[in-house]
């Protein structure tokens, strides 16, 4: 009991000012309808009165209501005697609310309409306590307040639906944004089939002339498979995970001219997510538009508030290529993300440097 008696307390403590407006509303645009019918009595004594009570007995019947209907409405939306606990609360609030109406007219002595009215026609007062008059009125305002709770249970169906509506789309879009990234990662890991055959040949004719560097270029390559494959089995990738896929890439294609890789970051951002086929190929644009000699490379990431930086820089001016290229990975970047991203390039005399924002 305690538990019910709990359950009604804090369903009349959620009532909204807005549910709790749109009650008064109702019963007073009752009221003034109703209080029509004192056009035919205003030329007896007490029909101020007359209309004030005709006034305030909407007002006190919605509240009741109200009050009544307000436990089954917190109950569970989904629970299938909804329908019939809601009926049943309208009609035991109808009920209540015509008693405790008719108790407080009685005790105010106050005339109402239909008392002026049989006065002036010279007939018996009625009995507002007679059956008959009661079950009518509690039907009516059952019937009316019945019509408001069922404009109340289509809105709150409609918002249940748009609600899971977007919930549906909102886990549409996370699913389809995940498999984006997951594909683009398998396709960063998926090794050129031109390029990895190019530095096969390479490695062959270096051994074929005896080259000191054959046996370096052949693990370098193995390094890269090695860096590239695992991938195929993720979905995401990390800084530390993007840096050591840059710089095995590098010494892959440049071999003994490649620069290397500098890293620069603090220790807490080496597993900073990185959004796939971001990096690498803003790496091989670079090495394609400086003919394979971009210079000093240099990976770094700091936090800048609310989000984080990352900066691809290369010590030669004029790598940004065309800057249709760019828009195309900003708006990759856009659909394998669910943070706010900005990718730039800038160009000074002495270097060119790939600007990667992130902003949750």
């Amino acid at each position: 009991m305690s538990g019910l008696a709990a359950h009604v307390w804090q369903s009349w403590r959620s009532l909204r000012a807005r549910e709790l407006a749109g009650w008064l509303l109702i019963g007073l645009l009752f009221g003034v309808l109703d209080s029509s019918s004192l056009i035919y009595v205003l030329d007896q004594p007490g029909w101020p009165l007359a209309l004030l009570g005709q006034l305030i007995s909407p007002l006190v019947l919605v509240l009741v209501i109200a009050l009544i209907w307000l436990p089954v409405d917190r109950s569970d939306p989904q629970h299938p005697a909804r329908p019939w606990r809601l009926a049943a609360a309208l009609l035991l609030g109808a009920g209540l609310a015509l008693l405790l109406l008719q108790w407080l007219l009685q005790w105010l002595a106050w005339p109402d309409a239909m008392a002026l009215m049989m006065k002036k026609e010279g007939k018996p007062p009625y009995d507002r306590w007679h059956w008959t008059g009661v079950l009518g009125d509690a039907l009516f305002a059952s019937l009316c307040a019945g019509l408001v709770v069922a404009l109340h249970e289509m809105n709150r169906r409609q918002q249940a639906l748009e609600l899971a509506m977007q919930g549906s789309l909102q886990e549409q879009t996370v699913l389809k944004r995940k498999a984006m990234a997951a594909r683009l990662a398998t396709l960063q890991a998926q090794v050129d089939p031109q390029f990895l055959f190019d530095t096969l040949v390479g490695i062959e004719q270096d051994y074929a002339r005896g080259a000191a560097g054959a046996a370096l270029r052949m693990e370098q390559l193995i390094r890269h498979l090695r860096v590239a494959l695992p991938r195929l089995r993720e979905s995401g990738s990390s800084l530390e995970a993007e840096a050591e896929l840059l710089e095995s890439y590098l010494a892959v294609r440049l071999g003994p001219a490649s620069p290397g890789l500098r890293r620069d970051w603090p220790a807490e951002l080496g597993q900073l997510e990185v959004p796939p086929m971001v990096l690498l190929p803003l790496l091989q644009r670079a090495l394609a538009l400086s003919e394979g000699m971009p210079g000093p490379c240099e990976l770094r990431a700091e936090l800048n508030s609310p989000g984080w930086r990352v900066g691809l820089r290369f010590g030669r001016p004029g790598l940004c290529g065309d800057a249709a290229e760019i828009a195309g990975l900003q708006q990759r970047l856009q659909s394998t993300t669910d943070t706010q991203t900005r990718l730039a390039c800038s160009s000074s005399a002495d270097h060119t440097l790939f600007s990667l924002e992130l902003h949750p």
